[in-house]
């Protein structure tokens, strides 16, 4: 499987991708992005997958655990400043089925920060493992 559209601002977005292609994303990623997988598979609501974001993704102190934090820090140019991202996010069925509220809320949150930061023309790939309501497939070349 080859990702070369990475490097495209205008492509990347909020995407679902099987969690056995993750470990071929290594192999495309464009000189200088960021890239991080982050497995959720043990975390049963909401406030679990922000504790495990916030640890996983080295966010700073003052995160919050929350929903409105989870955006600051993911639309902040100055967390991995880097010419672009891709964020792998694994094991997301555990929250959709015993906490869908909360699995909707997050997908509107992924949502918004990559059309942020798409909008500042930065490249940022956030890729689930999980489908979800207006989340399209990631296409691979």
């Amino acid at each position: 499987m080859r990702f070369n559209q990475l490097p495209d601002t205008n492509r990347s977005g909020l995407y679902t991708l099987p969690a056995e292609h993750f470990s071929t994303l290594s192999d495309s990623i464009p000189a200088g992005f960021v890239f991080r997988e982050v497995r959720l598979d043990t975390c049963t609501d909401a406030a679990a997958v922000l504790l495990r974001l916030g640890e996983t993704l080295d966010f700073p102190e003052w995160y919050g655990a929350n929903f409105d934090a989870l955006n600051d820090c993911l639309t902040d140019p100055d967390w991995q400043p880097a010419p672009g991202h891709i964020l792998a996010i694994g094991g997301l069925a555990t929250l959709r089925h015993d906490d869908p509220e909360g699995f909707a809320t997050l997908i509107e949150v992924l949502l918004a920060a990559a059309e942020e930061r798409r909008h500042a023309g930065q490249p940022f790939w956030l890729l689930i493992d999980t489908p979800a309501r207006g989340v399209p497939a990631f296409l691979a070349a």
